[in-house]
């Protein structure tokens, strides 16, 4: 176990814990049918490194806020991981807002980086607001090939094979941006 007093930041943490268990099991994905995905810890790494260093050539930097809007699943923690290993800000938005409302708080937010899924970027890209939406890298999951994603890029394939810088943050550093609604308001 890690003893988190000993890290200036929850990267740090997750870094050490990757390098550290490289051959246990870090994640395992399943719905109620199957096991869709299971990683040990150096999988992870693999899949989020590149990631980092992928954002990393695209201009990202520490401070930098990026949104995620997914379900549960394996890319959403690859993707906060990737973040936070570039010294970002990660804000993740809840999947059962409309679209509308994704647009409004990716305006408030201020994120330079959106990571979601193909079915709510269809949606976001169909309000009359999305023109204005000034993301500047926006990574689409499960999109199939070769089709119009409105300038975004394919989660699978936004990587590079440069080693990514890892971007320290303090502990007065912001990790994270929740938007809450309670539960009847407006987040």
């Amino acid at each position: 176990m890690l003893d988190l007093t000993q890290y200036d930041s929850l990267a740090a943490a997750l870094r050490d814990a990757l390098d550290r268990w490289p051959d246990e099991v870090c994640l395992i994905e399943s719905d109620r049918e199957r096991e869709r995905a299971r990683l040990t810890y150096r999988d992870f790494k693999n899949a989020a490194l590149p990631l980092a260093a992928a954002l990393e050539s695209s201009g990202f930097q520490a401070g930098d806020r990026a949104a995620i809007i997914m379900t549960n699943q394996s890319k959403w923690l690859i993707s906060a991981y990737a973040i936070f290993y570039c010294g970002g800000v990660l804000v993740p938005l809840d999947y059962k807002l409309t679209a509308a409302e994704h647009l409004q708080l990716l305006a408030h937010s201020q994120a330079r980086v959106l990571v979601v899924e193909y079915h709510l970027w269809r949606a976001i890209m169909a309000q009359p607001a999305f023109p204005h939406l000034q993301t500047k890298t926006v990574l689409v999951t499960e999109a199939p090939p070769n089709v119009d994603l409105g300038g975004a890029v394919r989660w699978e394939d936004f990587r590079c094979d440069a080693a990514p810088e890892f971007r320290p943050r303090t502990r007065r550093d912001p990790a994270c941006i929740v938007y809450s609604s309670g539960t009847g308001g407006r987040p």
